[in-house]
């Protein structure tokens, strides 16, 4: 009795996964076209550049490590107008009821400890002689001024026109704010340019 021989009718295409009808007779066929086979050879040839640049050390097979700088910018104001514009929306916030009355004695405290401080530095104040400001910083002052020209402007408008980067002209505004010879405002409230981003808007005056 004769032993039975099989034959493959259907096989899986090496690249597409499609069916491929087997020939009778012959050499069987691993890909359904021609496309197929390029496809298949292209993968095969670029796996085996990628090895040979592996342990050649031209790249390395572990990605190098993604390293990240955080900046946490401090919420709480560091500039006289800083704090004139917190204590303008503290009082705001009081009179509308956004703060409720039973949290008054809180803050009433807070505000007293405030006020000595600020009563005692006052009085050193009166007898102490303020030494003259620097006059270069007395001229980037006005540039400033002038180049804002009493109108709404950004700090990304300064920067450009200053040619400086966006953090060295907040730097300098807030460095000009504490020696008192300029100011930024908003709707006529006192803000410090520490707390604004770079597209908000702002007026520069003399303090």
């Amino acid at each position: 009795m004769a032993e039975p021989v099989e034959h493959v009718v259907q096989s899986p295409c090496g690249w597409c996964g499609e069916q491929i009808q087997q020939p009778p007779r012959g050499r069987k066929l691993r890909y359904c076209d021609r496309n197929c086979r390029q496809r298949a050879y292209e993968m095969r040839t670029a796996q085996a550049r990628r090895q040979a640049d592996v342990d050649a050390g031209r790249i390395a097979e572990q990605p190098a490590e993604r390293i990240v700088e955080r900046v946490v910018r401090s919420r709480v104001p560091r500039t006289p107008a800083g704090w004139e514009a917190v204590l303008a929306q503290l009082q705001t916030q009081l009179g509308d009821g956004t703060i409720g009355f039973w949290n008054a004695g809180r803050i009433q405290q807070a505000l007293i400890g405030a006020l000595n401080q600020a009563d005692r530095l006052a009085g050193q104040a009166r007898v102490t002689v303020r030494p003259p400001v620097d006059e270069r910083l007395e001229q980037a002052a006005a540039v400033l001024l002038r180049l804002a020209g009493n109108e709404p402007v950004t700090l990304q408008r300064l920067a450009a026109a200053m040619q400086l980067g966006i953090d060295e002209v907040r730097q300098a505004v807030l460095e000009l704010e504490h020696l008192g010879l300029l100011v930024a405002r908003r709707a006529a409230n006192v803000v410090s340019v520490d707390e604004l981003a770079v597209h908000s808007r702002f007026i520069l005056s003399p303090h």
